[in-house]
Parts: C-alpha cells; structure tokens; sequence
C-alpha cells in the first residue's frame, strides 16, 4: 500500500493580469487543556494576515474562502509524526455551533479540524506522493465506512474511512510516520481517524491546498 517517497516536489505558482486584493483578519483566543497530549497552550498573538492577491474568476460551488480561521491553537513545539490533539473546551464553553471543517495542507503534513472557525484538533498526515500525489481542491465527503478494505491495492484496511473521490481518495486511518507514503489518501493515526469519523457528515468539506494560513501556522 504505501511507497517511500523519494523527493518533493517543486512549488508552482500561477498569476493573473486580473486581481483583486482581499484582506482575512485573525483573532486568536486561547485553548484549553489539551487531549493526547501534553502541550503547552499559549495565547497567540492577534494578527492581520493579507490573504494572497486572487485571480478574477467565477465562485465555485466550494471555495477556499468558505475556510475562516478565527482562533487557532499556539503549541509550545510542533507536532511530530503520529501525535495529535483534540479540543472542544473552548467551543464548548462559548456556545459556538457549526459544522466541523477539515483541512490538509500538504506542504506542512498536518491535517487541521475547524468548529465555527475555530481550530479543535491538529495531526501529522501520510499522504500521496510523485505518480501518486494527493490532489488538491475541495471535496464534499462523499461516503463514511468505519470497517473499509480497498478493492484496489490487495483488500488494504483502511479504518474510518472518509471517501472524497469516487475513483478512491479519502481520509483514514494508517500508520503515520516521515517515511511512508499513500496511494493518494491522507492517513492520519487511528485514534485520530476514529474522532473524526464520528465528528463529521456526508457533505460536509474538505480543503486540501499547500501553505495554508502562512501567517499562522508558518
């Protein structure tokens, strides 16, 4: 099922002679304690981050712009392969409701959870690589199976499984180290799958992108 990487692949940039200017200001509130883990929440700094100038062009049915992070977790170290963490306390103690939003950023390997913008979970990810690159985009959840087994490469588990393409891109659950690699899907560890499995819907989306929130996470 997974490959070794072998090298990483060059960024690329596209412009446009048509551009507007769009500004996404961030204010960062604190966390609470920590699941999984034992970090130091800190209080982040508030900050204005001027999004990247956008092309002029006609809104998808999901965008990236529909990804609003209004509060985000500061951790006294970064994450490293096969940790997480859970928390809702905030949310929970502010009232907030709203779908949970996921996001992938590849370039950074981590996988971020969103409730009413704020940030509730992070984790290391195993994703595609070369020949076998994830894709990127937005993806609506197309469907949920807890007891998944690919019907592609030799009946492979793949717990909690969150379908995101037909032909067969998903999250779900899978060893998670710097060494290993997918046939595309984003694993993340099993824990962590099944949380997320019982957190999110069919429909609900996923953004996968590169440098998400520079500003923040960078």
């Amino acid at each position: 099922m997974k490959n070794r990487r072998l090298s990483m692949l060059n960024k690329s940039f596209t412009k446009s002679w048509m551009v507007f200017p769009a500004i996404l200001a961030m204010f960062v509130m604190p966390s609470t304690s920590l699941a999984q883990t034992n970090f130091i929440v800190e209080h982040a700094p508030a900050v204005d981050v001027p999004a990247k100038p956008k092309p002029k062009k006609k809104r998808a049915r999901y965008a990236r712009s529909d990804f609003a992070v209004r509060h985000f977790v500061q951790l006294d170290r970064p994450l490293r392969f096969g940790e997480h963490f859970w928390d809702e306390d905030y949310v929970r103690n502010n009232g907030l409701r709203g779908r949970a939003q996921i996001v992938v950023d590849l370039e950074a390997e981590q996988l971020y959870v969103y409730r009413a913008g704020v940030e509730i979970a992070r984790t290391k990810i195993t994703r595609g690589w070369e020949q076998y690159e994830t894709p990127t985009g937005v993806f609506p959840i197309l469907e949920k199976d807890a007891d998944h087994y690919s019907s592609t490469y030799d009946n492979a588990p793949m717990p909690y499984n969150l379908r995101l393409t037909w032909p067969g891109i998903a999250i779900h659950g899978a060893e998670v180290d710097d060494i290993s690699a997918t046939h595309g899907c984003i694993g993340v560890p099993l824990e962590f799958a099944r949380k997320l499995f019982s957190t999110v819907q069919v429909g609900y989306k996923v953004l996968i992108t590169r440098n998400w929130q520079p500003g923040i996470y960078g």
